[in-house]
């Protein structure tokens, strides 16, 4: 049984200082069938910079989507766009430009 696409969006604004760790954390998910979106909301910070840098030099397993807001639309708008018009999973994983997940953490959250 094939598992299911699974959306990992990683949404951030203004947090370079920790948006680095937070998209490596993303890229090292274990789970097989996985989508990785990663969000800017127009930062006025370098943090659009480095998730580009990185989605370019990405060459894992998993799709990478970035996208970049033309301006900001704030957090739920921004959410929005990203779980109804970017993510295709049938399960999203949330996580923001300060979060570090293990490795396990999308399988696990399909497991449960």
């Amino acid at each position: 049984m094939e598992k299911p696409l699974v959306s990992y969006v990683l949404t951030a604004y203004n947090i370079e200082i920790f948006i680095e760790e937070s998209v490596k954390c993303a890229f090292e998910q274990d789970y097989e069938n996985l989508e990785i979106i990663l969000s800017d909301d127009c930062s006025s910070d370098h943090t659009f910079d480095i998730m580009k840098k990185m989605a370019e030099e990405y060459d894992g397993p998993h799709k990478i989507i970035l996208n970049r807001n033309e301006q900001n639309m704030g957090i739920s708008q921004h959410m929005s766009k990203c779980y109804i018009d970017l993510a295709g999973g049938e399960i999203i994983i949330a996580a923001h430009g300060d979060d570090i997940s293990l490795p396990d953490r999308t399988a696990k959250e399909v497991e449960f």
